[in-house]
């Protein structure tokens, strides 16, 4: 079971927002971790209720060598939409929907490959993805096995879409609390 901290939020993502705030281009001050904090836990119920309405499963590990497609959720509130194998590679779209200032925007990269397995508190590895290595993983979900690589490909940017418009409002209406 993780650990909580005084905040509501479980520690790592805490200890691990107290660890890039510069990088976002904030103040490390209380105000505006309250404002993270408050911001971080919109994302992941908008995060999960999505996913849930859409049929997605979450899971704690997702198998480098799963046919299925994946999304994954970081510590940073970062996106990375992986899609389902397709002779032997996938497409992966890296989103940083965060504040943070240190990394790229968006990344996609056609022809990728997920160096090992994917598990939750660590960061994906790709042997030739559109990043060598992300933030660790808060959330993962996969597509139903039951849909063609089609439907998932379909699935996956729909839900992409989706969460990227979400956490750009909760990013927006974080930062205009006081």
């Amino acid at each position: 079971m993780e650990s909580t901290s005084i905040t509501g939020l479980p520690e790592n993502i805490q200890s691990h927002l107290n660890s890039v705030i510069k990088t976002f281009g904030l103040d490390n001050d209380e105000q505006t971790m309250a404002r993270l904090v408050r911001g971080w836990q919109d994302k992941e119920e908008s995060f999960r209720d999505q996913m849930c309405n859409m049929g997605m499963d979450e899971t704690g590990e997702f198998d480098s060598d799963d046919k299925r497609g994946a999304l994954a959720l970081t510590y940073s509130g970062s996106l990375i939409s992986i899609g389902p194998m397709v002779e032997g590679d996938r497409k992966v779209d890296y989103t940083s929907i965060g504040f943070r200032q240190d990394v790229p925007e968006t990344l996609t990269k056609e022809g990728c490959t997920l160096a090992e397995n994917m598990v939750l508190d660590r960061g994906i590895k790709f042997l030739d993805g559109p990043i060598k290595q992300t933030s660790p993983l808060y959330k993962i979900v996969v597509c139903p096995e039951d849909l063609s690589a089609s439907d998932q490909e379909d699935l996956i940017e729909q839900a992409t879409t989706m969460i990227i418009d979400s956490f750009a409002g909760i990013n927006q209406d974080t930062m205009l609390l006081e």
